[in-house]
């Protein structure tokens, strides 16, 4: 378990597991369920990891490392987002409009 990251661990590897891509159509789709499934504290707690992510100014080699290797998350952004920084803050707006 990341000591730094463990709610957003626990999103991206759980829930961007090998397997999502029989369960989804799309990562947007895994999302929308993630959020489906938990409560408003959980979502806000991955939120703030998430930010605190993106402030802390990876490289994108960095990131991919970190979110593909460290964290497990089996979703390769790359396919569909030019930078890992322009997907954390699409899956952020998601779960801000989430708590609103």
């Amino acid at each position: 378990m990341n000591k730094d990251y463990p709610e957003l661990q626990q999103f991206l590897a759980g829930y961007f597991n090998q397997d999502w891509v029989d369960d989804h159509k799309s990562a947007n789709d895994v999302i929308d369920f993630f959020i489906s499934e938990s409560s408003e504290d959980t979502i806000v707690i991955v939120l703030l990891e998430l930010e605190k992510l993106v402030s802390a100014k990876k490289t994108e080699q960095e990131l991919q490392d970190f979110l593909l290797s460290d964290i497990g998350c089996y979703y390769y952004y790359p396919n569909e987002w030019n930078d890992g920084e322009t997907w954390l803050n699409h899956v952020a707006l998601a779960l801000k409009n989430a708590i609103k």
